[in-house]
Formats: structure tokens, C-alpha cells, sequence
């Protein structure tokens, strides 16, 4: 039997990629590098900031990376509610979904945004969340996933685990895991498809027949 439900947070709960977006193109412009579009930002989210502003801007060395890094989580800090959205459809099912299951965040974003954006955004909806600490590998580790279960005083096949990204998909299978992947993220249905998840949802609409047909 079921008795939590996971989530990821950029890309499966909330659409944060314009607020993300708008500071990457801050950080990349202080230093002199070229702004980048959505589309290659959206790719380069998932596995945390860094790696993110790696991505977005590969012929910067690491010590140029983190310079980038800093002056983009500085705006971003500032500015990550400006034009940040709840999917459509999607408090209403986290409410439905309460009434049944206990409800965690577990994110790659830093900790202390997770809070603070699941604080202003969802009021009282989630049991436990995570972010990037110190403290615990990022997914697909499975550390952060465990201790939120942990926290929660449940074991994996008790839970099920949503996200739109391959450490997401991942971090589910390594641990026996149900997941769902949901491609109205931020990455193609291609790619989710291609690391074979137990299911896949186009939308919110489609991940909330899922979860009522199947768990």
C-alpha cells in the first residue's frame, strides 16, 4: 500500500525556468559570455546550479564556472517568484492527493530555495522537503531520497516518486522506487522514454489518471 508520494520541484510542480532563465543570462553577462535561450537552460537543469551554469557555458574553466555560478544564484536569490508559475491543474491534485498520502519535495535546487518556494507556493501542502545541503549527494544518489523517506517513516515501495528529469527516473529505479517521469517539464518525451520509466505523463490531467488507475 501506498503511503507517500515524492515529487520533484523545477520543471514537475512548479514552472520556475523563466525566473532560472533570466538569472543565468545575468550571471553569463557579468563575465562577458553570451546569452543563452530557454530552450538550452530548460536542457541544462537537474542536476544542480553549477552544473547547470557549466552547461550553459562550456568554454568557461571551473574557476570562471563558479564566478558565473555566484552572480546568478545572487539574482536568482532575489528574483526566483518573479515569473515562476504552478502548472496548470496541479495545486488542485496535491490537495486531492493529501487527503491520502503524505506529501514530500525532493529537489537538486539549493535547500534553501526549495523552502522558500514551497513555502510561498504551497502553503501547507507538503509533509517534508529537500534540497541541495552539504550535507547529502545529490539524485540520482539516492541520500536525499532515503532521508526524506526516512523522515517520513516509510520505505521505498511505500512511496512513489515524480520528476521530469533523468535523475529523477534514476534515483526511483536504483532504490525500487515507483515513479512517474512527466515531459510537460523541462525535458522531451524522447529522452524520458528512452530511460524506460514505469510511466510517463504528458500532463497534469494525464499524471492524475495515472495515479488514480494505478496506485
Amino acid at each position: 500500500m501506498k503511503k507517500a508520494i515524492l515529487f520533484d520541484l523545477d520543471g514537475t510542480i512548479l514552472d520556475t525556468i523563466k525566473d532560472i532563465h533570466q538569472a543565468v543570462n545575468i550571471g553569463l553577462k557579468t563575465y562577458g559570455y553570451q546569452d543563452v535561450t530557454v530552450d538550452k537552460v530548460k536542457k541544462s537543469v537537474g542536476s544542480g546550479a553549477m552544473q547547470m551554469i557549466a552547461l550553459c557555458a562550456p568554454s568557461a574553466n571551473q574557476e570562471m564556472v563558479k564566478h558565473i555560478h555566484d552572480a546568478y544564484q545572487t539574482s536568482y536569490d532575489q528574483n526566483d517568484k518573479d515569473l515562476t508559475t504552478i502548472y496548470d491543474g496541479m495545486l488542485s491534485l496535491l490537495k486531492e492527493l493529501k487527503k491520502k498520502y503524505q506529501l514530500a519535495v525532493v529537489s537538486n535546487k539549493y535547500d534553501h530555495l526549495v523552502q522558500s518556494l514551497i513555502h510561498h507556493y504551497f502553503p501547507n501542502i507538503f509533509d517534508a522537503a529537500l534540497g541541495m545541503t552539504k550535507d547529502l549527494p545529490i539524485k540520482p544518489e539516492p541520500d536525499m531520497v532515503l532521508k526524506i523517506l526516512y523522515d517520513l517513516n516509510i520505505i521505498p515501495s511505500e512511496a512513489i516518486y515524480i520528476g521530469d528529469s533523468e535523475p529523477d527516473i534514476i534515483v526511483s529505479k536504483r532504490i525500487g522506487m515507483d515513479h512517474i517521469a512527466v515531459s510537460y517539464g523541462y525535458r522531451d518525451e524522447h529522452i524520458l522514454k528512452a530511460l524506460s520509466p514505469m510511466h510517463l505523463a504528458k500532463d497534469v490531467d494525464t499524471l492524475k489518471k495515472i495515479l488514480l488507475s494505478h496506485f
